[in-house]
């Protein structure tokens, strides 16, 4: 199987996040285009972002829908201000009041590879909401996940490149599994993968002001 890499967008991301156990890959995935988007080296806060837009029930995930209400309306500070709690806050937590945030209006897209490859080539980090085959859990080199069934989930990621694997056209994506996942947090999902598992995209567009 031959692989090449067309676009990478990877040294434009800060590091790879590790969600652990909890639904929190959306809140991840567009952190990860949120700082890349506003070229901030400075990580954003995920738990303050995750906290409204499951609608202050962390313990549960999200919706895109909820999500893009979340970033526009409340938007995110700084991780330094709201730092992460990898195995959940304590009940009855809340972000504290008046921190400095970021807002940004995004793109309702509709879910094609098509828009995912424009994306990628005007330098922007899509966040793509997926459904998880088999394959997703234990990818291996050259780090091509395959389509297939039964799925295991749902989940979200981001588009970090573009490339060809042999005929086919694959988006380079970012995971929230650690770094030990795929290729240090990275695999490819070919044209027929997203064909099958791309269920939503979204496009983070111009900044919120208030």
């Amino acid at each position: 199987m031959i692989v090449n890499l067309d676009i990478d967008l990877r040294p434009q991301l800060g590091t790879v996040r590790d969600q652990g156990a909890r639904s929190t890959c959306l809140s991840h995935a567009v952190s990860a285009s949120h700082e890349h988007v506003r070229a901030s080296s400075t990580r954003f806060s995920v738990e303050y972002l995750h906290y409204f837009a499951t609608c202050g029930r962390p313990e549960q995930g999200s919706s895109i829908a909820d999500m893009r209400s979340a970033l526009e309306r409340e938007g995110q500070p700084e991780e330094r201000f709201c730092q992460d709690m990898p195995q959940g806050p304590p009940q009855g937590w809340k972000p504290a009041t008046g921190l400095p945030v970021f807002r940004r209006h995004s793109t309702p897209v509709p879910p094609t590879c098509t828009n995912i490859v424009q994306a990628i080539r005007a330098a922007r980090i899509p966040v793509l909401g997926i459904s998880l085959p088999p394959g997703f859990f234990r990818p291996k080199p050259p780090w091509v996940i395959p389509a297939g069934n039964p799925v295991r989930g749902l989940h979200a990621v981001v588009g970090a490149g573009l490339a060809s694997v042999g005929n086919e056209d694959a988006v380079l994506i970012r995971n929230s599994w650690g770094v030990a996942w795929g290729d240090s947090g990275h695999a490819l999902l070919t044209s027929g993968f997203l064909t099958q598992h791309l269920i939503d995209l979204m496009l983070l567009a111009e900044e919120a002001v208030t």
